[in-house]
């Protein structure tokens, strides 16, 4: 190919918040030095929050209009989809699958989380259709675990899957010192959309029971549509003036949060890949408490990285976040670790199995 190839990145807008926004710079200054030519887009909701089905109809529709008429202008040789396996995702990417070409140009799927789970499961026969022809329409989907790798290659074995790693630049950096050191009250940390499968209400619970044996706080940091449940189940444990609800923060305040933390736990059972706020606590140098799912367990190791806790057990997830606490040396050992295994994450390490995929697919390869 004489020219540069030119890839069509569709990414979430900024104003969804979240970690595509973060993310997708990143992603697109890594292809553009390795020779890519790469024009970005808009394709998710407009903006944070629910949307009336009006105007969410409108908008996609629009948005598939706009997709369109740039592809006809532009002939991109790749259009690279970052999106979410569920319904929402689904029913916007579907008509863009479907109203291209077969393979003009290819499109790869990078599912940010996919419901792989639920393909094995029985039901949801509409939902496993859809997805099924979603796979079979992209020349590559692309997965951020191998445990979801292995779902989707048992649910649509003629699909093509690879798995990445999100590229990660850290705006801070720790060395792990700052939460080993022996503070009179240790804060227990957590960023995440306050959901239930986050695991939010599992560390409240499992900071009852461990606020009964000692001296600590717990602080959130995130919004979702389970903020004013939180708040009232922290008001019935009386734990008012224990815990923390940021809400939505962002910058210098963001950075102080982690800053004061002692730990980060995040005891998630959500249909992710591999959580940002798990990288970002990496670089401050925190010790890991989370669950052994999805890229938690493909990027971290046992005692050297997090400390492991069954989803949905807050009894467990009490007593580890208690040794963690009492043990300051183990804290400094696994927050060194972390803070340099961050390096693995920089653009220039990840971006170039993209750039492979993306290449393969333009040869019309299988990735």
């Amino acid at each position: 190919m004489s020219r540069e190839p030119r890839v069509l990145v569709l990414t979430g807008f900024p104003a969804i918040g979240g970690p595509l926004p973060k993310l997708t710079p990143l992603l697109t200054d890594g292809l553009r030095r390795a020779g890519f030519r790469v024009h970005v887009m808009g394709w998710s909701a407009h903006g944070a929050g629910r949307e009336p089905a009006a105007v969410k109809i409108a908008g996609r529709s629009g948005d598939l209009v706009r997709v369109h008429r740039f592809v006809r202008r532009w002939r991109p040789d790749v259009i690279y989809v970052a999106t979410a396996h569920n319904w929402p995702g689904l029913l916007r990417d579907l008509p863009l699958a479907l109203s291209l070409p077969r393979g003009q140009p290819p499109l790869v799927i990078h599912f940010h989380g996919s419901e792989s789970a639920r393909l094995l499961r029985p039901g949801s026969r509409l939902f496993k259709w859809s997805s099924r022809l979603l796979v079979r329409r992209a020349a590559a989907v692309l997965l951020l675990s191998r445990e979801e790798q292995r779902e989707w290659r048992r649910f649509c074995p003629e699909g093509h899957y690879e798995v990445v790693l999100n590229p990660f630049v850290p705006e801070h950096q720790g060395d792990g010192s700052a939460a080993a050191e022996a503070a009179q009250t240790p804060v227990i940390f957590t960023v995440a959309r306050l959901i239930p499968s986050k695991g939010i209400f599992d560390l409240l619970e499992a900071f009852a029971i461990l606020r009964r044996r000692r001296t600590c706080r717990l602080a959130y940091a995130g919004t979702g549509e389970s903020a004013d449940e939180l708040a009232v189940r922290v008001e019935e444990l009386g734990l008012e003036q224990d815990v923390d609800l940021l809400g939505y923060v962002s910058g210098d305040a963001l950075d102080a949060a982690y800053r004061r933390a002692s730990v980060f736990a995040l005891p998630t059972y959500f249909a992710e890949g591999f959580p940002l706020s798990i990288m970002e606590a990496m670089s401050y140098g925190l010790p890991v408490v989370t669950t052994p799912i999805r890229g938690c367990v493909d990027w971290l190791a046992e005692g050297t990285n997090a400390a492991f806790v069954p989803p949905r057990d807050p009894p467990e997830l009490a007593a580890t976040l208690a040794r963690l606490l009492d043990d300051g040396p183990a804290r400094l050992a696994m927050g060194r670790a972390n803070a340099a295994a961050v390096a693995g994450f920089a653009p220039d390490k990840v971006v170039p199995a993209y750039a492979d995929v993306l290449r393969s697919t333009m040869k019309g390869a299988p990735a």
